[in-house]
């Protein structure tokens, strides 16, 4: 029997309720009938159910054989956190916020963006971050406060796929707080101690400390776990469970 046979029957004589999750998941069946695995190859499973065919990608190409057939199924289970609740995901987006030491942030000068970065300093609710003058973001920061977004973006390195780093992005205004520089300068000096720049910085009149209020966002764990957001309330899973198309 070769593997791809041997590990379809295997997945549907010992794995019908991971099979109920996937198609659950991925395809957005809330009470799926007559669930079986109808094929799989090295990208992924095709889980068919009475109400639709789900096409379920792996992270990365499986080895054509049972342990890679296995350890592809394993890794894209513990990537998805089926069975978490909101709550579990709203406390695993702030983990993640709070790992970071900076930001992204796309802003609007004239007619074109500007994609940048800035270290940055979250309290509560809000974040705030410094920049300089003589950086480019800073100008159309300033002139279109109200229109930027910002994003903590999974390094490459830790990411199990490329295709789906883990990321929080939101929607943002920002509010420049010149007159509060030197109370709020303590909050970067606490968190960023080892950086002896930080020190030369505090000094320097052309750095701004710029509080960062998010609006509505969105989290996204990985492929079919993308959550929209108000601030940093997990709000619902977005577009359903899986809004990707396949080609037929």
């Amino acid at each position: 029997m070769d593997a791809k046979r041997k590990a379809i029957e295997h997945m549907n004589s010992e794995h019908i309720d991971t099979l109920i999750m996937l198609c659950k998941h991925f395809g957005a069946v809330q009470n799926p009938t007559n669930v079986r695995l109808d094929s799989i190859d090295e990208d992924g499973m095709d889980i068919a159910c009475d109400q639709l065919l789900v096409r379920v990608a792996f992270l990365k190409k499986a080895e054509q054989n049972g342990e890679g057939f296995k350890t592809a199924i394993i890794d894209l289970m513990s990537s998805l956190d089926i069975k978490e609740g909101i709550a579990a995901v709203s406390k695993d987006m702030i983990d993640f916020i709070d790992s970071f030491n900076s930001v992204l942030i796309s802003s609007l000068n004239g007619d074109h963006c500007v994609c940048s970065y800035a270290p940055v300093v979250r309290d509560n609710n809000d974040f705030y971050i410094l920049i300089s003058e003589v950086s480019e973001h800073f100008k159309s920061i300033k002139e279109n406060s109200d229109k930027i977004s910002i994003m903590f973006l999974e390094d490459e390195s830790k990411a199990k796929t490329v295709f789906a780093r883990k990321r929080a992005s939101f929607r943002s205004k920002a509010i420049f707080l010149d007159d509060k520089k030197e109370s709020l300068f303590s909050k970067f000096e606490s968190k960023f101690k080892s950086e002896s720049a930080i020190k030369m910085i505090k000094n320097m009149s052309d750095f701004h400390i710029i509080k960062i209020e998010i609006n509505k966002g969105r989290f996204v764990k990985g492929f079919g776990a993308a959550y929209d957001t108000d601030g940093f309330e997990i709000i619902q899973r977005a577009h359903g469970a899986n809004p990707h198309n396949n080609k037929r």
